[in-house]
């Protein structure tokens, strides 16, 4: 045990004491610590992109019972959340009005508003883009 003392805690005599050389790094060692301080940052932009989106990004679905509850759906597009508005429940004449408001509210909010199913309607902000399109046979797309 004394012997491993001494080895690691042995102080140091006068000649064996050597100078530090200045060390130069390697074109690849510096390379390699540039592209990991670059990874890092693209890593941390791209972790701030995805919470950003997680954060600005909500989906609410709506099945008006009513005209009068086309004011909550509106509320939520201006505070930029998508909304599906599912119209089954409403009459025709009741559904021809809600989707005429929701224009309105799309319109205003630079939005964009896409039928996705017999009665059903995806309303999203500016800031919510949706690719693709779902094409309906001519007896579905009509609004009853």
């Amino acid at each position: 045990m004394d012997k491993v003392k001494k080895w690691f805690f042995e102080e140091e005599d006068e000649d064996d004491v050597f100078e530090e050389e200045p060390v130069v790094e390697s074109q690849e060692a510096s390379s390699a610590q540039k592209s990991s301080l670059f990874e890092k940052a693209k890593s941390n932009r791209a972790s701030e992109a995805i919470s950003n989106l997680n954060a600005n990004s909500n989906l609410v679905l709506f099945e008006p019972r009513s005209y009068s509850e086309t004011q909550d759906i509106a509320s939520y597009l201006k505070n930029k959340k998508a909304a599906v508005v599912n119209l089954h429940r409403l009459q025709k004449e009741q559904s021809k009005r809600v989707i005429d408001f929701l224009s309105g509210v799309i319109y205003a909010i630079e939005g964009d508003i896409q039928q996705i199913g017999p009665k059903i309607f995806l309303c999203t902000p500016k800031n919510i883009s949706v690719a693709g399109s779902i094409n309906l046979d001519d007896d579905e797309s009509e609004v009853e």
